[in-house]
């Protein structure tokens, strides 16, 4: 009896596993987009680190508003995508090359460049 029980559970554990498998934490099918800028204002400012906290809070207060449904999917799977949080902190202050596929994004390219220019005293 408990080998016939065993594989319709692992059937069952491994038919739910597969359907959350294909969500990141940056993924929430049917949001709106004001609750999309509002999460992603939320998620910038509370990081894990006070490095990119106020990095990437300051650019989401500045940018979210402006950007686009592409541009705001692009900017929730960098900053929840796959890369841990002191890799997007290195790439940001150039202590580690990015990744191709993030170098590429044109939404890192922006925060890259509020970065740069919160780095560099006016004068």
């Amino acid at each position: 009896m408990t080998t016939r029980v065993f594989p319709l559970m692992a059937r069952r554990f491994l038919s739910l596993s597969q359907n959350c498998r294909s969500l990141t934490r940056a993924e929430i099918p049917g949001e709106k987009l004001d609750a999309k800028r509002a999460r992603l204002l939320y998620q910038s400012k509370k990081r894990g680190i006070l490095e990119n906290d106020i990095l990437l809070g300051d650019f989401a207060e500045r940018n979210l508003q402006t950007m686009s449904a592409d541009q705001l999917k692009a900017y929730d799977k960098l900053i929840n995508g796959e890369h841990m949080e002191w890799d997007l902190f290195y790439y940001l202050s150039d202590k580690k090359t990015p990744p191709k596929d993030v170098e590429e994004c044109d939404v890192y390219k922006m925060v890259k460049l509020f970065v740069d220019e919160k780095r560099v005293p006016k004068k």
